[in-house]
């Protein structure tokens, strides 16, 4: 049950990781501009001004917080430090809940000069009837995300980046007014600006979206049982084998002791080691001849008369 924890602590740290590495900064796309606005979209005090529209266009959600917005070319300058870039460049603030992408999601940010006004407003303003240079810059001031030269445009029309289904690659084209569309999908002349709007059209009640949903998660779902299934088997399979060891181990050990018992009750008590070298001396003694040796006996031989234990030599004399 630990091991199982822990691969899928593993498993969802690597998940989570494989997801944080997939949402950067370049997923950011500059996605359409309009500059003369008089009669389309306005901002949250009822103003029309141009716009640029940034889209996430990566399949996670990614925060634009603390990028940089300008239309000064200066800001290009590799030799210019970051201070000073930065002071060419419009920063979108942190801490507005707009500001976080979801897949596919876009932003409109005001060009009116009025940062004052909030988040979506830069402070910097489009220039009407000519060509405007409009770049994106990550939080570090110094990498470019992206950037779009806009020609000149006629009123409320917009530089726009589409899908072209016959090059299958984006490009840029100006779209009449009918054709701008804030916030979402750019279409126009018959393209559309990606597989999801396309997919969409085709499908517009959600029914085939919402079986390939269940088909993939019921997909995973069956993968990770399959997986863990087997995981379990082989976890189970050595815990067998580590056990089968131990009894076996027991039993041999069960073993010798009962047959160092029997041999115990055959030499009563004596163990077999020891009662094996007890006759090996014996037998050696025997083939030497070599007498017992008894405490407090002692043995001698002697041809001629000996006094040596006379009572007569264990007297003493009496002192004077």
């Amino acid at each position: 049950m630990m091991l199982h924890k822990r691969f899928l602590g593993i498993l969802v740290g690597l998940t989570v990781v494989a997801a944080a590495f997939g949402q950067g900064a370049f997923s950011f796309k500059i996605n359409e501009v309009v500059v003369t606005n008089t009669h389309g979209l306005i901002d949250e005090y009822g103003e029309r001004s141009g716009w640029i529209e940034i889209a996430n266009t990566s399949w996670g959600t990614n925060n634009i917080r603390s990028c940089y917005l300008t239309t000064n070319r200066e800001a290009l300058n590799k030799d210019l430090s970051v201070p000073e870039r930065v002071k060419l460049m419009s920063l979108v603030p942190k801490g507005d809940e707009r500001t976080n992408l979801t897949a596919q999601q876009r932003i409109v940010f005001f060009a009116d000069g009025h940062t004052n006004l909030g988040t979506l407003h830069t402070n910097f303003t489009l220039k009407e009837g000519e060509e405007n240079f409009i770049a994106l810059f990550d939080g570090n001031g110094k990498t470019l995300l992206d950037s779009i030269t806009v020609p000149p445009l006629a009123e409320n029309q917009s530089y726009a980046r589409v899908y072209d289904s016959d090059s299958e690659a984006y490009v840029w084209m100006v779209l009449d007014a009918e054709e701008v569309t804030p916030g979402a999908p750019n279409a126009g002349q018959g393209k559309v600006q990606d597989k999801v709007a396309e997919f969409k059209e085709k499908d517009p009640y959600g029914i085939a979206m919402s079986i390939m949903a269940m088909g993939v998660v019921f997909g995973c779902l069956l993968a990770l049982y399959v997986f863990f299934r087997l995981f379990g088997y082989a976890v189970t399979l050595v815990s067998k084998m580590a056990r089968v060891r131990t009894i076996r181990a027991v039993r041999d050990q069960a073993d010798k002791a009962a047959v160092m018992a029997k041999q115990g009750m055959e030499t009563k008590g004596v163990d077999m080691k020891v009662y094996m070298a007890v006759i090996a001396m014996a037998l050696r003694d025997y083939e030497e001849d070599v007498h017992d040796v008894e405490s407090n006996v002692l043995t001698y031989h002697t041809e001629e008369h000996s006094e040596w234990n006379a009572k007569g030599y264990t007297m003493r004399e009496w002192p004077e």
